[in-house]
């Protein structure tokens, strides 16, 4: 049975601001609390939140808001939603949420024991499954884990030698699933303490 991929983190940005309309980001910074604005290391005011749902925003001054840190899609749009409230008592523009998209989903699972990533590599580019794009890497010198890009989806898989694999890319959770599905059975015969 393939363990169920969990989701890490959400990314989502929308857009608060008409397109002539500047926050000022010094003013918010004094007045909303849990905010942080050092335009010498960063362009954006970063708000942070515990209720109703942990997470971080990135406002910048042209209107545009990311999210980030929440666990699920509808956790990152309810969390969004709080920041544009935020927003909208402590500015005197007219704030409002528009384009609201989600921009990457994370997620993470273990295979039941370590993986042989050399011999997984030599497989993959002698005989490489439908599933795999093109593009694989595995340089160990490097990065510790093996790169792969699926066929039709924005997905990059992280196979580490540990067994613990990361889904990054996404756009929705089913596409982690689906993902999760389609590789899971070409890597698990690898897997050395099967």
């Amino acid at each position: 049975m393939i363990p169920k991929a969990i989701i890490q983190n959400v990314v989502s940005t929308a857009q608060l601001l008409d397109r002539n309309s500047k926050l000022d980001l010094y003013n918010l910074a004094e007045i909303v609390k849990n905010s942080k604005y050092a335009p010498e290391r960063f362009s954006a005011l970063i708000i942070r939140i515990q209720q109703p749902i942990r997470s971080t925003a990135l406002i910048f001054s042209n209107g545009r808001i990311v999210c980030v840190g929440t666990k699920s899609v509808n956790d990152s749009e309810i969390a969004i939603g709080h920041f544009v409230e935020i927003i909208s008592s402590a500015s005197s523009l007219p704030i409002r949420m528009r384009g609201f998209k989600i921009q990457n989903v994370v997620s993470s699972f273990a295979f039941p024991g370590h993986i042989n990533l050399p011999a997984l590599y030599d497989t993959m580019r002698i005989a490489p499954p439908t599933w795999l794009a093109k593009h694989i890497s595995y340089n160990p010198e490097f990065f510790p884990g093996m790169c792969l890009r699926l066929v039709d989806f924005r997905t990059v898989v992280l196979v580490f030698t540990t067994g613990k694999c990361i889904i990054t890319g996404a756009r929705t959770e089913e596409e982690i699933f689906i993902v999760q599905n389609k590789i899971y059975n070409s890597i698990l015969m690898f897997c050395k303490n099967q």
